[in-house]
């Protein structure tokens, strides 16, 4: 037969993991949802960036005069208004594969859907500004999506020996 001190520890030990249960759920619903605001709080940033380069695709002018007040190459100062206008439309588009990529490096997307943008990126990469772009964007964009994309641009001086 069970006395009395018996049942108390056991209903003591039975409390006491019930509370331990639940303060660790508890901790890990924070985590996650500290996680998600700062996911969410990124992603609002990203599309704000977006905005503002695509306001720059509707502005050539401001977009010049910005890329030239920041030190980007003498390329740009010489750019016509159409080709700053396409520069800024490819820029857009480099930031929103950028995104794809980091939702393939964090395996949100799978390697089939990675393809089909990474597959993008390369008939972009093959437009004659988008070296300078890269080159201009350079170490604002993820390193190793920079990485990436730098394998798909064809090597200027490879060019020339052909």
């Amino acid at each position: 037969m069970v006395d009395t001190t018996t049942l108390v520890v056991i209903s003591t030990l039975v409390q006491t993991v019930v509370i331990s249960i639940t303060l660790i759920v508890f901790v890990l619903q924070f985590r996650s949802q500290e996680r998600a605001i700062r996911e969410s709080s990124y992603q609002g940033l990203i599309s704000r960036y977006n905005d503002l380069v695509s306001s720059l695709a509707d502005k050539p002018d401001l977009a010049m005069s910005l890329f030239v007040s920041a030190g980007m190459p003498d390329e740009v100062g010489r750019a016509t208004k159409e080709e700053i206008m396409v520069s800024s439309h490819l820029l857009l588009a480099y930031g929103i594969i950028e995104e794809a990529y980091m939702l393939y490096a964090k395996k949100w997307i799978d390697k089939e859907e990675w393809q089909q943008w990474s597959a993008f990126l390369e008939r972009l990469s093959r437009h004659p500004l988008f070296p300078t772009i890269h080159r201009m964007a350079s170490g604002t964009f993820d390193r190793r999506f920079e990485e990436y994309v730098s394998k798909m641009i064809p090597d200027p001086h490879e060019a020339s020996r052909s």
